[in-house]
């Protein structure tokens, strides 16, 4: 039923994909699952409160009515957080193939399951020659965990190393095995909580499992209290002979923002890259993909779709379900023709990686939004509105335009610490004012807008 529910709600998601918006589609939906189908109900899982709040009351009629079109029938609709720091509703897969050579028998495992998507298995993730390093090394830490220790998996966002670490957590416990899947920015918030007087249960609970799974650890540069009790979680657990998984954008060496002492030991173990897929992993991935649905495309159309030049695996997925979104409109023919139009509106993007955006295109977008002059953001005014448009450019510069801390301190002339305590705020609120998120959602929009009006000017 689950895999069911996964499937159902891919193919939603690629309808909503044409109805919504790009940042509100980015915002709200990407990162949704589909948890259950059952008695009349689907039930939708999202990350936060705040987000299952707005799907309820700004997007529940459209996911409904699309969700009926999918499955044929109408349907009650709701949505669940899906907690990170909490135990899931039983969304694991109930047959997870044993692990060959695992030198103990499977046991039931001691401590709740973990947070992971159910749909993202070892069996479900496609082998090429650009992550075959990265498959072997990743099966192996249950095979032979500690034996090479830590494993880093390293890539661009969207190739696979949540899906690698997420089978990892799923086949691992169903080993017996115990295992924390974290995000960093997650280890960085439990551990904030616990120095309110749990830091004992914290320090516990992280450094006597037999797997800890890291994912996003470029989340740690310049959080130096979170990497030093990183430091010594890894400390504990290496010691101890147990399995320590993290993932990353880049190489330690490239992370400037990290400790010394952190980036020496991240080094200790081994390092598999994981590549941008190339044609014939693009359309593997696609014929797996397409097997799920109930729609099947021939051959020749997946093969048109893994033509184009798709730097990630998680857009391949959307131009397949924006096209099998677009199927029933025409008859149901997944024609050359119908290809090209369904997957028109993203051509203009497809010649060539999204760059990120212009820290002056920022600036600018910033300040139409929030009606504040680019010279007071940049300037040394305390005024509250002013004060909040710089927070808000400070968090867009770091977290859409990739732009290193130390840039951003030199481009308002502020210090390390200042440009960190501007993007917490801002990370902070858009999950607790809606003022904020809205805010946010409207800056990204015009900048996509830009974005795809000088890529469509530059094909002109």
């Amino acid at each position: 039923m689950t895999t069911n529910a996964a499937s159902t709600w891919a193919a939603t998601l690629g309808q909503l994909q044409m109805t919504v918006t790009p940042a509100n589609y980015e915002t709200w939906l990407r990162d949704t699952v589909g948890l259950r189908h059952e008695d009349g109900s689907f039930v939708v899982g999202a990350q936060t409160d705040f987000a299952t709040e707005w799907l309820s009351t700004r997007m529940r009629p459209l996911i409904a009515k699309t969700l009926a079109r999918v499955l044929g029938h109408a349907i009650e609709v709701s949505f669940e957080v899906v907690r990170r720091d909490e135990a899931p509703p039983p969304l694991m897969s109930p047959e997870l193939p044993p692990v060959e050579g695992t030198r103990q028998a499977p046991r039931p495992s001691m401590t709740p399951p973990p947070v992971v998507n159910p749909a993202l298995t070892f069996d479900a993730f496609v082998v090429g020659d650009e992550n075959r390093l990265a498959y072997k090394a990743a099966r192996n830490t249950i095979v032979e965990p500690g034996m090479m220790n830590p494993l880093l998996l390293i890539g661009p966002s969207g190739l696979g190393k949540t899906h690698l670490l997420s089978a990892i957590a799923q086949e691992a416990y169903e080993q017996g095995l115990s295992v924390i899947y974290a995000p960093a920015e997650r280890f960085g918030n439990d551990y904030v909580r616990a120095l309110g007087g749990k830091l004992e249960e914290f320090r516990r609970r992280y450094r006597t499992v037999d797997l800890l799974l890291i994912d996003d650890v470029q989340f740690f540069e310049g959080k130096e209290k979170f990497q030093e009790e990183f430091f010594h979680t890894f400390n504990d657990l290496h010691a101890a002979g147990k399995q320590v998984v993290i993932a990353g954008d880049r190489m330690p060496s490239q992370m400037s923002g990290l400790i010394e002492a952190l980036r020496s030991r991240l080094q200790w173990g081994l390092a598999a890259d994981i590549q941008r897929p190339a044609f014939e992993t693009r359309l593997a991935i696609l014929r797996m993909k397409s097997a799920q649905h109930a729609q099947k495309l021939p051959d020749s159309a997946l093969e048109s779709i893994a033509e184009r030049c798709c730097p990630t695996v998680r857009e391949l997925e959307g131009y397949l379900n924006r096209v099998l979104a677009y199927l029933p409109m025409v008859g149901g023919k997944a024609t050359q023709e119908m290809i090209e139009k369904a997957l028109s509106p993203l051509t203009p993007l497809m010649s060539r990686e999204a760059a990120p955006p212009d820290a002056d295109d920022v600036l600018a977008a910033v300040c139409r939004r929030t009606a504040v002059e680019v010279g007071d953001v940049r300037g040394r005014s305390r005024n509250r509105d002013v004060t909040y448009a710089r927070h808000l450019a400070m968090y867009l510069l770091r977290e859409d335009a990739h732009r290193p801390v130390a840039e951003i301190g030199r481009l308002f002339t502020r210090d390390h610490s200042t440009v960190l305590a501007g993007i917490t705020r801002i990370t902070h609120e858009q999950s607790t004012r809606p003022e904020t998120s809205a805010d946010l959602v409207a800056i990204r929009e015009a900048l996509a807008a830009s974005a795809v009006s000088a890529a469509a000017s530059r094909a002109g």
